[in-house]
Order: C-alpha cells, then sequence, then structure tokens
C-alpha cells in the first residue's frame, strides 16, 4: 500500500533507521536541524497537552530523562523551549548514562539549554547501583508537571540494562508527576519491547510513526500517540502496511466553497434511528450531521419524538415513521414513506439509539435494499445479519467499539483485537472498518489507517453518536473520496475532544460540548 495524501508510513524501527539512513545521507547538518525541528514540535505539543491536567496554570518543574542518542537532544531541546515559554520553572535532569557518554549533537542542545536557562537547570549523572537513593535525593519529593522521557529510541533491543531499568521504574513508580511524554517511543518499547518499559501518558511520534505504538504487547507503556509530522515523506511514496493521518488532513476545513453552490451541491444525508425510549442518540447524531458540512440531513424517527426533535433542531426535516407497541422502536411498516424519498439521498446513517427488536432490524435490512449511495451502520445497527445484507456495489462503513466488533465476530466482548483480525473482518465483508478505542483504526481490509486524535474525554455515553453524524455527512457530500472523507470525519471528532479537554479538563464536560470545538 502506498501512503494516501492525508497520512504517512507507519515503519518498524528497523525499516524507519533505514529510511533516516538514507534520508541524511550521515550529513549532520540536516541531522541536526531535523533535531531542532523535532525539539521544538515537542515543546509545542507539550503546552497544549499539559492544558489538560494543569489548565492555565504555568508549568513548573520538569523532570528530564536525557539518554545518549538523538532522543536525548530531542529531549533536551525541548526542555529549552519550554524553559523560554515557562520563565518560572526549572528542570531537573537525569543522565542515566552518565553526561560523558551522550552524542556531539546531544552535546550541543545541552550546550544549547545551558546557555539559555543555566541558573534553571539540575543535573544528575547516575551511578551504577543505589539508583532508588540517587533519585530520592535528586527529586527531593517534588511534584514535577512533566516528565519526558528521552533515553531509549528507535535503536532499542531488549532487554532494558542497568541503570536505565532501575531508573524506569523508579520513575513509573514515582506517583508525583503530572503528565508524562515519551519522545519518538517509550524506553524500553521497539520491534521487540521488554516487560520493563516506560509508562507514558503520551508519545510523541517524532518524523516517523514506528509500528511499536500500535502493538496490543505495548499499549500500556504508550499511552495516547501523536505524530509530530517533521516533513520527512513529502513528495515520496513508500510501500507500507500501515499509515497514521497527518493533521494536514484537516485541510478541508480551510477551503472556501464556491460562490454558485447551492445546498443541494453538499449532499442529502438521511439519518435512520431513534426510539421512543432513547431519542438522545438521534438528536446527537444529526446536530453533528447538520455541522458536517453536508447540505441536507432527513431524519427517519418515531413518529412520537418528531415534534420536540423539530423544535431542538428545526435545520433538518424530520420525518416520523411508525412505532413498535410498548418498544418504541421503529415499525417495518414504515418502509413505505422511506421509500417514497430513498432516491433523494447521496448517503445514509444508520443505527444511533434504534434499539434491537427484530422487527426494527428488518426494517433496516429492506432500507439497506433501497438504495446503493454510501451508507454508515452504528450503534444497535451492527448486527451481522445487517452488516452482510449491504450489497458490496455500495461503498458502505461500520463503526463498531471493541464489544461491538467482538459481537459481530461472535467472540468474548472483551477479547482484545489485533490489526490483523480487523483487516481480515473487513476484506472477508467488503466493508470499510472504523473501529473505535484509544486510537482509531480505519481499514478496507487491504490499508490500516490510525488516525489518533481524541482520547479519555470521549468515553463518555453519546460520542459515538456524534461521530456518527460527522461521517454520515462526509461520506455524503457528491465527488468525495469515501476513505478520505472517514478519515476526515474521524480526525475531526477526535480534534475537537482534544481542544474540548485543554479547556474543561477530561472529567467536567457532556459529550454534546464536543459540538462548540468543531
Amino acid at each position: 500500500m502506498i501512503s494516501r495524501p492525508y497520512s504517512d508510513p507507519v515503519l518498524s524501527s528497523r525499516e524507519a533507521i533505514e529510511f533516516e539512513g538514507k534520508f541524511f545521507g550521515g550529513d549532520e547538518k540536516c541531522e541536526w536541524m531535523a533535531m531542532s525541528q523535532a525539539g521544538a514540535a515537542i515543546a509545542k505539543q507539550v503546552a497544549l497537552d499539559i492544558q489538560e491536567t494543569l489548565g492555565e496554570e504555568p508549568m513548573k518543574r520538569l523532570l528530564v530523562l536525557v539518554g545518549k542518542g538523538h532522543n536525548g537532544g530531542d529531549a533536551l531541546i525541548a526542555a529549552r523551549h519550554l524553559l523560554t515559554r515557562y520563565s518560572g520553572a526549572e528542570a531537573f535532569m537525569v543522565f542515566p548514562f552518565g553526561m560523558s557518554r551522550i552524542r556531539p549533537l546531544v552535546k550541543r542542545s545541552l550546550d544549547d539549554l545551558q546557555s539559555a536557562a543555566g541558573y534553571r537547570l539540575k543535573y544528575l549523572s547516575l551511578r551504577a547501583s543505589g539508583i532508588g537513593a540517587q533519585m530520592g535525593g535528586f527529586c527531593a519529593d517534588e511534584v514535577f508537571d512533566l516528565c519526558l522521557d528521552g533515553m531509549l529510541g528507535m535503536q532499542f533491543q531488549p532487554p532494558v540494562r542497568a541503570p536505565a531499568r532501575a531508573l524506569i521504574q523508579w520513575v513509573n513508580n514515582y506517583s508525583r508527576i503530572r503528565c508524562r511524554v515519551a519522545v519518538d517511543v517509550p524506553s524500553g518499547v521497539g520491534d521487540s519491547s521488554d516487560d520493563v518499559s516506560f509508562r507514558a501518558d503520551f508519545s510523541y511520534a517524532t518524523g516517523i510513526a514506528k509500528s511499536g505504538l500500535f502493538s496490543l504487547d505495548n499499549k500500556a507503556a504508550v499511552g495516547r500517540i501523536r505524530y509530530l509530522d517533521l516533513g520527512f515523506f513529502d513528495g515520496c511514496d513508500i510501500e507500507t502496511k500501515s499509515t497514521i493521518v497527518a493533521e494536514r488532513v484537516m485541510g478541508f476545513r480551510r477551503r472556501l466553497r464556491g460562490s454558485a453552490v447551492h445546498k443541494k451541491s453538499f449532499g442529502h444525508l438521511f439519518v435512520v434511528g431513534g426510539s421512543s425510549t432513547m431519542p438522545g442518540a438521534i438528536l446527537m447524531t444529526v446536530r453533528s450531521a447538520l455541522m458536517s458540512g453536508v447540505g441536507l440531513v432527513t431524519a427517519f424517527v418515531p413518529e412520537s419524538i418528531v415534534a420536540a426533535a423539530a423544535v431542538h433542531l428545526p435545520e433538518a426535516m424530520w420525518v416520523g415513521l411508525p412505532e413498535i407497541p410498548d418498544d418504541g422502536g421503529l415499525a417495518l411498516e414504515g418502509i413505505s414513506q422511506v421509500r417514497a424519498l430513498a432516491k433523494g439521498a447521496t448517503g445514509w446513517a444508520i443505527g444511533p439509539g434504534v434499539g434491537r427488536h427484530p422487527e426494527t432490524a428488518t426494517l433496516i435490512e429492506e432500507i439497506l435494499k433501497l438504495s446503493s449511495v454510501p451508507v454508515l451502520l452504528d450503534a444497535d445497527a451492527l448486527q451481522a445479519k445487517l452488516v452482510a445484507s449491504i450489497v458490496s456495489k455500495r461503498s458502505a462503513v461500520i463503526t463498531p467499539h471493541a464489544g461491538e466488533f467482538n459481537r459481530l465476530n461472535d467472540r468474548p466482548l472483551n477479547e482484545p483485537i489485533d490489526v490483523d483480525r480487523v483487516k481480515a473482518f473487513a476484506e472477508v465483508q467488503q466493508k470499510v472498518v472504523l473501529l473505535k478505542g484509544a486510537h482509531t483504526l480505519i481499514t478496507d481490509g487491504v490499508c490500516a489507517i490510525f488516525s489518533t486524535c481524541g482520547g479519555p474525554v470521549l468515553a463518555r455515553g453519546g460520542s459515538g453518536d456524534i461521530l456518527s453524524g460527522l461521517i454520515g455527512g462526509r461520506i455524503s457530500i457528491p465527488n468525495t473520496d469515501f476513505i478520505e472523507s472517514i478519515v476526515e470525519g474521524a480526525t475531526w471528532h477526535g480534534w475537537a475532544a482534544d481542544r474540548l479537554a485543554r479547556v474543561s479538563g477530561q472529567n467536567s464536560c457532556k459529550t454534546t460540548d464536543i459540538l462548540s470545538f468543531l
């Protein structure tokens, strides 16, 4: 698979070493420029992500773990930028392999940091034994707003040796660190990983995203993944099994619309869902669809909720369908109303709040026969029979979380899911699968695309309904690439959630607050 315009390759550490060897050609000047760019990008991203725990408080104290190689240089340059940004902050720097053993570019980074903020720096060059006592004396029970892990990089091969092993264990157990960021990869993580590795809240993939970041075995160490695009892949195509979405995918939000367009130029999404007992889900889906860029939205919902829904969202067209007595879901007899309007759809989003009554499932199955435009299935529409009933000539995407995906595969709901299993399912079903989780996996069975925006702020009811509306709207816009539209919707959703978390924190917000950040 060749990387797409909105994403860059995910490479193994071995492949990344080979790529960088060719890219830099041993030119130390180019390596220094890349290191400077990486350090600045890390500092910029830290200043954003740290808001989720600090809010508007300034950063006061950094703990920086500095290795011999270029990861250590990246961390030192990032520390210099952060100390410039936060004029009252100080940095505690730990050199697990000794200060005398750092490489020339790392030494240059340290010299620059000392020139910029020497009086705000503290140093510890570790001795081989007694790590706990050394670190306890050095840190003196201080609270650190940030710990930057720049010890071991992509050349790591297990095991993690002393004294780095003991240092990682000490830092992992030190509870007075608010945010932990790994530079490139957490120390101890690589193509093969150690059972002892730095436990990051964020891993910042600098320039190249390494495949070890997405391994199930490394999930606890990696935390949230940020891809810092340094332009390594500009203008080149690389065959790779998977890619990571770059921030440039959000460029669609900045493109001006033509002056002579009208609402039908941007498509007509038909949304099917809701029940009298679960009206909120469909309202969130329609609300986000109205903000997706699609021109028109028609919602087919139980007739008992139409009046209230229309008051809340008058921009949509609401069609009330007959309800199943004592259940409140959509009855099969509503198919005639849907059939009469179906030709107007350029895309469908089906499932939010719809319930799992067999009669409703039959209605959905009949709806899926009505046209061959793009369709999204989510929530209670994620039933094996319904997924299989979508004709292969249509562009279709299903958006399960892990439990729903396992249910579709008749597996235990909490069974871990690896990328290959999702790709195999997508290939057999001839559908695009968007698997929701700590990061979003999008695959058509051939390529695997990772979108890493968003985070724990999305771990609340309704976030998937908002995602369905955004993606449903994007895939309904005529003359757009189907997979790219899915990636746009997923990344936009996570992008807005990140910004919400920085303003409100991860706890004190509600799902619909995401919409204000689109």
